[in-house]
């Protein structure tokens, strides 16, 4: 029977309130359909009666070398998908896995949002919040095709997200590979610095 196009959503239960909690941390229709188990025309549906427009259109974010990108985005996705890994059995699926994937972004945004001293990429995002539900949604399906692997840092012993095909040693987290550069930086400016200085007092000494 033609409804006009209508979508009866009286027999949604957990469907609706997970959709519903989806959509207020921003995700977007195909990944609302993909954790909740319902078609494209009762997501919309349930995005219209939440926020009276229709949800916005367009490809979703994907990047599969995200994580090493900056420093900021390796931190941000080790956060989350550490949640992941840890809380959310793996033959977990359907509307399950989507409750427990919409709990571990919302404890994520909790915790960035405490951050105490944000770098200036951070403190542009809204509450700290670099990586948003889309692109997190994208780095679980690569954690769960094995494309990504926690290893250990070598320095600080902290977990970190890694590309699996990335095999090098040793292996370090980002914040250590940062701050080794820069003392790496710091000695070459230092080792520089002497020598010049050492060559003026020469030229200097030479002029008596």
């Amino acid at each position: 029977m033609n409804n006009g196009g209508f979508v009866d959503l009286s027999h949604f239960g957990v469907e609706l309130m997970l959709a519903k909690n989806l959509f207020n941390l921003g995700a977007r229709t195909p990944i609302v359909c993909a954790l909740c188990g319902i078609k494209r025309k009762a997501a919309n549906r349930i995005y219209w009666l939440a926020h009276r427009q229709a949800p916005i259109k367009g490809m979703l974010p994907w990047d599969p070398q995200w994580i090493e990108r900056s420093t900021v985005n390796n931190l941000h996705a080790s956060i989350f998908l550490g949640l992941i890994h840890d809380y959310v059995p793996e033959h977990y699926d359907g509307i399950a896995y989507g409750q427990q994937f919409c709990d571990a972004y919302a404890l994520y945004c909790r915790i960035v949002a405490h951050n105490p001293k944000p770098s200036h990429r951070e403190s542009a995002s809204e509450h700290h919040r670099v990586l948003d539900i889309n692109r997190a949604w994208q780095l679980t399906q690569q954690l769960r095709a094995s494309t990504l692997r926690f290893v250990t840092c070598l320095t600080c012993h902290a977990r970190h997200l890694c590309l699996h095909q990335v095999t090098q040693r040793p292996i370090h987290c980002p914040v250590c590979q940062t701050q080794t550069g820069i003392r790496r930086r710091q000695s070459r400016v230092l080792r520089t610095f002497s020598q010049n200085a050492h060559k003026t007092s020469a030229i200097c000494l030479g002029r008596y």
